[in-house]
């Protein structure tokens, strides 16, 4: 039996129409409800759920276009020498890659070099003053550079607290408010 029989034989509702975008199942019962997988939507029509699935993909697709241009376009020289000023490693393109690619995605680190980078580009800045990071549960904060600084000079060699801090805006808070910022 396949998985999709099982799943219409423990709901007990028959599947009418179904279609797939973007690799996500969209189905429509005999109740008249859509679903996106296993996840019941407000929507009523299959069409609905397609538009917004290819309305989702088209904005995470130009979101990451859009920073995968901006930071590709710094010089690689420039980043192996800001890498080279703060750790003493060889510099591969794979590292650079993989510092561009942290920088990017704007996910909360204490690293100097990937904050360097950051104020190369002049779009990553949210408020003046300010650096912004994204944290695991998607929320984002912003911290003054002097906030910054600090933490940096607390916790710089400590992984452990910065994995906490970096999951969710709670654990972020918790520290801060620890450290008395």
């Amino acid at each position: 039996m396949y998985f999709n029989q099982f799943r219409k034989k423990l709901s007990g509702k028959k599947i009418t129409e179904q279609l797939r975008c973007y690799d996500h199942l969209i189905q429509k019962d005999e109740d008249g409800t859509v679903f996106i997988g296993s996840v019941k939507t407000k929507f009523t029509e299959l069409e609905e759920a397609r538009n917004y699935i290819k309305q989702q993909y088209k904005t995470v697709k130009l979101e990451k276009q859009i920073k995968t241009e901006i930071y590709e376009e710094l010089s690689e020289n420039k980043i192996a020498d800001i890498i080279q000023k703060y750790h003493d490693v060889k510099v591969t393109d794979t590292l650079i890659e993989s510092y561009i690619d942290l920088a990017s995605s704007k996910l909360f680190t204490l690293d100097p070099v990937v904050e360097d980078i950051r104020k190369l580009n002049k779009l990553d800045t949210l408020v003046e003053g300010k650096i912004d990071y994204r944290l695991e549960d998607d929320s984002t904060v912003a911290i003054s550079y002097n906030t910054h600084e600090k933490l940096k000079d607390l916790f710089q060699a400590h992984t452990d607290v910065v994995d906490h801090m970096r999951q969710t805006k709670d654990n972020f808070i918790q520290v801060l408010k620890q450290i008395g910022e």
